[in-house]
Parts: structure tokens; sequence; C-alpha cells
């Protein structure tokens, strides 16, 4: 799989942030083959992860791209949870994936009250 986060352009050429974008997209990689394989609370935890890795850029250089990165994931989180919200509620809602869906809806309220 290709990474999610390349660098293009960096006043400081990416050396504060190399780490953390090495795991950031390890951990969309990881999101993606969990669900293809409808593993979605390890997913969903892989991107909570990826997404605390994020705070961790403290530099002022590095501020726009942590808070893109912390966007890219929020989306990702936003999508599952849609795709959850579709598969549980509903004439024809399923609880298989109930306890997912719960996990992202902790997970997305958890994000949003940090901001």
């Amino acid at each position: 799989m290709s990474d999610k986060f390349e660098m293009v352009k960096c006043l400081r050429e990416g050396r504060d942030c190399q780490e953390h974008r090495l795991v950031i997209n390890r951990g969309f990689n990881e999101s993606d083959i969990f669900l293809i394989n409808k593993e979605y609370s390890m997913s969903i935890l892989t991107l909570k992860d990826a997404y605390y890795k994020t705070t961790e850029l403290q530099e002022s250089s590095c501020a726009q791209c942590a808070e893109l990165f912390r966007c890219t994931i929020r989306k990702s989180l936003e999508y599952i949870y849609d795709d959850l919200h579709r598969m549980t509620k509903g004439f024809f809602g399923t609880k298989r994936y109930q306890s997912s869906y719960e996990l992202v809806c902790n997970v997305l309220e958890e994000i949003k009250a940090e901001n």
C-alpha cells in the first residue's frame, strides 16, 4: 500500500516529523486492511492511535501538517461512523457491528472534546 501522506515541501525538509509520518502512514495502511477484513474496532483504534501521534508534533513549523493529519483522520473516522450507522440502524440494521458503532461514536466524541 502507498503512503497516505508524502512530504512535498517543508522548511525543515521533514526532519521533525519523519518518524511521526511513518507511524501515521502505517496506521492508515493497517486501518485500511482492518476495514477490508471488516475488523471495524481494530480500524478505529488504529486511527485513534495515529490521531494521538499527531499531537506529538509540537514544532511551530509542523502545525499545519499536524492539523492536516488530524483532519484526515477525523474524516476517515466519520466515514467509518457513516458506514456503521447504516449497518446498525433502520429496519435492516444488524446488532453485529453495534460495539464498533459505539466505539467510533466514543472516539469521535473524545477527539472533538480535545479541540
